[in-house]
């Protein structure tokens, strides 16, 4: 059959074999059309939008100034604080018997303070230290930019100094930078220290106005704290004093921050570490001091600047691994020399890093600096 029509479609002439070619493509293309309209049809979904490009330009995410491990500030004026952000309440602490509660010194700014009590002295008399106590103000650390007087560290270690050393304790929280910067700290420190010298003469803050011995105020603080105890009385010396004529009896600077351009002693020389510390200084200031400014690096005074310290004894606690301790060990060699009329202690303790006894409270190290603290606070 396939063989006959072989023959046949050999024996048709050229043009007739043209034109079965072109039926045949012809019905072919009917079919393909066929198959097309008729068979149901298959709709793929359209895809999701996809999510807009991030936006490198967004100021709330370009950093403006790392401050790590303490903050970060961005372009818009976020502040991201990595640490010294928690608040602990005020009260009764159940391991030393103080009693805490909060006052503001300053509605319009916020100025506040947290103050500490101690119990009563053993043996019942409850009005045996009315008048007597001590009057501590301590400035916290935190690199002026984190910590408060609210925080877990400092709630815990003013408790422990109240107890130990049998004084009224005022911790100032000041406001920080950079949102409030250098000399902002400084200024509010000055305000509080006053309202607790008007307290203590007159009141109406009945632990200052009954129990404090204004005639026995000491400044302490740690790090930046310990800077402004510094710089607060350096400050009563140049104004004149305090309100009420309080004197200062002393100032106690634990592990200060200071620096300055020029390495003292043994005081690392890598100059992008120096750096480092003249960034950070000019971020806390917004670049209104110099890295020599007084503020920062009371070296840069000379002597008879130096000698209106208003106070007649200061004591500098070190630590042996600490990058500040050689410019701390060279202030308190400087106001020796400089002729200034108080006693100068130092106390340095082996194989610890910076402000250590806030990290390691309960170490055996930090009991025995906790002593020499309650030491120099109550000795008469």
């Amino acid at each position: 059959m396939v063989a006959k029509i072989k023959r046949q479609i050999g024996s048709l002439s050229l043009l007739a074999k043209l034109g079965l070619l072109l039926l045949t493509l012809l019905l072919l293309l009917a079919a393909i059309l066929l198959l097309v309209f008729l068979l149901p049809r298959h709709h793929r979904r359209p895809l999701p939008p996809g999510s807009p490009p991030a936006n490198g330009s967004d100021p709330d995410n370009i950093v403006a100034f790392d401050f790590s491990p303490y903050l970060i500030l961005y372009k818009s004026g976020r502040v991201h604080r990595m640490d010294g952000t928690d608040r602990v309440p005020a009260g009764v602490d159940e391991g030393t018997g103080v009693k805490s509660k909060d006052v503001v010194i300053d509605r319009g700014t916020g100025l506040s303070a947290r103050m500490y009590l101690p119990p009563p002295a053993k043996g019942g008399d409850k009005n045996k230290d009315l008048g007597a106590l001590p009057v501590l103000v301590f400035f916290h650390g935190g690199a002026f930019v984190i910590e408060s007087a609210f925080t877990a560290k400092y709630h815990d270690y003013l408790n422990k100094v109240t107890a130990k050393a049998g004084v009224v304790a005022v911790s100032v929280d000041s406001r920080l930078a950079p949102e409030h910067p250098v000399p902002t700290a400084y200024d509010d420190s000055w305000q509080a220290l006053n309202w607790v010298a008007r307290n203590g003469k007159s009141g109406p803050e009945p632990w200052l106005r009954d129990r404090g011995n204004m005639s026995r105020l000491f400044l302490a603080g740690d790090s930046a704290g310990g800077n402004i105890a510094h710089d607060m009385a350096m400050r009563a010396g140049k104004e004149g004093g305090l309100e009420g004529g309080v004197a200062i009896t002393g100032i106690l600077l634990l592990d200060p921050y200071f620096w300055g351009k020029n390495p003292v002693g043994a005081e690392t020389t890598d100059p992008a570490v120096r750096r480092k510390y003249e960034a950070t200084w000019a971020f806390i200031c917004d670049n209104k001091y110099s890295i020599d400014d007084p503020l920062v690096n009371p070296l840069s005074m000379p002597a008879p600047e130096l000698r209106k310290l208003a106070c007649s004894r200061v004591a500098v606690t070190v630590s042996d691994l600490d990058i500040f301790k050689e410019r701390a060990a060279a202030y308190a060699a400087a106001l020796r020399d400089s002729g200034w009329a108080g006693e100068v202690e130092q106390y340095e303790t082996a194989g610890e890093n910076h402000v250590y006894f806030l990290d390691k409270p309960s170490s055996p190290k930090s009991a025995k600096e906790l002593t020499f603290v309650a030491g120099y606070l109550s000795r008469e």
